[in-house]
């Protein structure tokens, strides 16, 4: 029998903005400003350890790193991934259960090429039909800053260039593979090749892979290009299996398709068309079909902006879409701190937020109901630096038309 695991946190919602490290009661700013028509995302109750890094974690890296997946896998339990460039789950009968498998399921190649999109991997979705065969969009980063002669600056952040690929587990989720045949398991890739300490550069962190009202599957992913512009692009496809078939949104369909720059001429802008930015900003992080608004719901960190809804704060916003390319401004749900605006003595900062509903109908977890949990990362500091210490919690949402 799986042990049940979770702690709960004992305290009065009016002060759950401290114990969340910036997220504010439900009760605060964003949410009471909405009009009528609008749909009401609220954070309700105390939050919850999911991981305990300091007790549960197998080595110091094994830390979720990229937003929650689950999946229900064929043998009928639940699989959680715990993403990082080494990759780990939680396994359990229910999501009250879950417990840390130590074995990883995916490690990086770290190949010092750019050209071979194989460095540092983490899964950041995945898609499953039967539990048995699961597929997984991988945010797949180049660091130039670890292999010699590849970053004269030397900084992580400057010499970062990433891609989308695809990886397969044929053992239901124990183990998970590379699928580099044919298209080098490609999904979404710069159209220009990789370029030392310009920042990061490229298409990144995955969102939930969905399926549309057409029958194919979706998902958002952050893009920049080499000038520094940035926002969301969507990209579907009708085989999940092969990497080369997404296609991103060019304005008016999905008929861009990405190219290797590697093997292509060189070109400066991304290969697909920014959806929405005053709408969404750069959040890709967590997306459901949401059965209580009958819309997709987007939830992720941002900044404010000019038509977004709510106290003009750093925050945890949504946004919803009945067609995943026309979204409606993001809605502050509370405001945050990151690791970006954490300040050395105040709160500890989250990242990662993804919506998991246990009740959900999708073997992925991705539709979700009425009462849904937010899964993010708790982050903590030691003499205000960033640690390894970084825990898995939950708190329940309740969504309102």
């Amino acid at each position: 029998m799986a042990r049940l695991r979770l702690r709960f946190l004992l305290i009065p919602v009016v002060v759950l903005a401290a114990i969340l490290s910036g997220l504010a009661a439900a009760s605060g700013d964003g949410v009471q400003v909405q009009s009528l028509a609008q749909p009401r995302v609220s954070i309700v109750g105390a939050p919850q350890v999911v991981f305990d890094w300091s007790r549960e974690a197998c080595l110091t890296g094994n830390y979720p790193d990229q937003p929650a997946r689950a999946f229900r896998d064929f043998r009928g339990d639940i699989q959680l991934l715990l993403s990082h460039f080494v990759n780990y789950r939680l396994i359990g009968s229910s999501m009250n259960g879950l417990r840390p498998d130590c074995h990883p399921v995916m490690s990086s190649p770290e190949d010092p090429r750019p050209s071979s999109f194989a460095d540092r991997e983490w899964i950041a979705s995945v898609f499953t039909r039967d539990g048995r065969i699961i597929w997984a969009l991988v945010h797949d980063e180049y660091q130039g800053n670890r292999h010699p002669g590849r970053c004269p600056s030397g900084s992580y952040y400057r010499c970062w260039y990433n891609a989308v690929t695809l990886a397969r587990s044929r053992d239901g989720g124990r183990t998970y593979e590379p699928a580099r045949r044919g298209s080098r398991g490609l999904v979404a890739t710069p159209s220009f090749r990789y370029r030392p300490d310009l920042g990061q550069r490229g298409i990144f962190a995955p969102s939930n892979v969905v399926r549309g009202r057409d029958g194919a599957y979706y998902a958002l992913v952050r893009v920049r290009d080499l000038t520094g512009r940035e926002g969301v692009c969507a990209m579907r496809t009708s085989r999940i299996s092969s990497p080369g078939a997404w296609r991103a949104w060019d304005g008016e369909g999905f008929d861009l398709r990405f190219h290797d720059p590697y093997r292509t001429p060189d070109r400066p802008r991304l290969p697909c068309e920014l959806i929405e930015p005053e709408a969404v900003a750069t959040m890709t992080e967590s997306l459901t079909y949401s059965r209580a608004l009958h819309r997709y719901l987007l939830v992720g960190l941002a900044l404010p902006g000019p038509s977004s809804v709510g106290s003009k704060v750093r925050g945890l916003y949504y946004s919803t879409s009945a067609d995943l390319v026309h979204w409606a401004p993001r809605t502050l749900i509370a405001p945050a701190v990151t690791n970006h605006s954490h300040r050395c003595g105040g709160p500890s900062a989250i990242a990662y937020p993804s919506v998991i509903d246990p009740r959900s109908d999708s073997r992925t977890f991705a539709t979700s109901g009425k009462r849904p949990f937010l899964y993010y990362t708790l982050l903590h500091y030691d003499h205000c630096r960033l640690t390894a210490n970084r825990d898995l919690m939950r708190v329940r949402l309740e969504v309102d038309r």
